[in-house]
């Protein structure tokens, strides 16, 4: 069979990255959606709801990782204050994303 090589498409970022350029992003996901017809997901930079709430809105799906590691690093002798913690950024996140 026929083999097709394609050239990865990288948008340097680290996550859980202070900064997100929400334009740079949307002219990524757009060069990707060109190329493949697959849903988009972003899964950097995302560190509260406004920031998951921006790259909802040019993204099939939001990743969110490092906010909630650290989270659980910081409070990791105390279960309940994890559950809360967490619960309260990911209702957030959640709350802003289908605000849109």
């Amino acid at each position: 069979g026929a083999c097709s090589k394609r050239r990865s498409q990288v948008l340097k970022g680290v996550t859980g990255s202070a900064s997100l350029s929400t334009e740079e992003v949307a002219a990524k996901v757009s060069e990707i959606r060109r190329k493949a017809a697959i849903p988009v997901g972003v899964g950097f930079g995302i560190r509260d709801a406004e920031s998951a709430a921006n790259i909802a809105r040019v993204a099939d799906g939001v990743i969110v990782g490092s906010v909630l590691v650290n989270t659980i690093a910081e409070h990791q002798d105390n279960l309940d204050a994890i559950r809360e913690k967490l619960g309260e950024i990911l209702v957030g996140m959640r709350r802003a994303m289908d605000a849109l």
